[in-house]
């Protein structure tokens, strides 16, 4: 059964479309899920945000465009993950919510963190498609540069070069704003 019907059968109350979901994207959203919060969390952490995503689109599941499940999922699954680090005091946000009251010494540090954060979009998006989907795919949703090709219908070695390509622009792009790197392997 393809995606469509199976998010059609889960929209309609179908436990066994949600099952098959469940069967398919566990091993995806567990590498999402791993890659945040192992080793600092165990693996029934791991296994709960996992277990919370299929929730989220279980009661939201009218919310999600037919061929938007697996960056939904991937979505909802990494946010668990984090929110999860928060909880214990183990990461901070990365998002647009990075500025909170802090203490008069952290206050710099929240500000540079929040400009890198908005540059780091804003340098994402200059690299125009795919090579921002790519990037997006591989640095924010953990996707592996085989399942990327899979997925865009390109050759894994394009993927690659394309991630070297696009880490060269970045450099370039926060160098050129004042943020540059000694390290070249980073």
């Amino acid at each position: 059964m393809n995606e469509r019907t199976l998010l059609r059968l889960i929209k309609d109350g179908d436990t066994g479309a949600l099952s098959e979901i469940i069967g398919i994207y566990t091993p995806y959203l567990f590498a999402i899920a791993s890659n945040i919060m192992a080793p600092a969390l165990s693996q029934e952490d791991i296994e709960e945000a996992v277990s919370d995503s299929f929730v989220a689109l279980w009661q939201n599941a009218r919310d999600v465009a037919p061929d938007k499940l697996k960056p939904w999922l991937a979505a909802v699954c990494r946010n668990k993950a984090r929110d999860a680090l928060r909880s214990r005091k183990l990461a901070e946000p990365l998002d647009d919510d990075l500025l909170e009251v802090a203490a008069p010494g952290d206050m710099e540090e929240s500000v540079l963190r929040t400009e890198l954060s908005t540059l780091a979009r804003e340098a994402v998006e200059t690299l125009g498609e795919p090579d921002g989907e790519i990037f997006r795919r591989h640095y924010f949703l953990y996707q592996k540069t085989g399942e990327i090709a899979e997925e865009l219908g390109m050759n894994a070695a394009t993927v690659r070069t394309k991630l070297r390509r696009g880490r060269e622009r970045l450099r370039a792009y926060f160098t050129e704003r004042g943020y540059g790197c000694a390290d070249p392997n980073l």
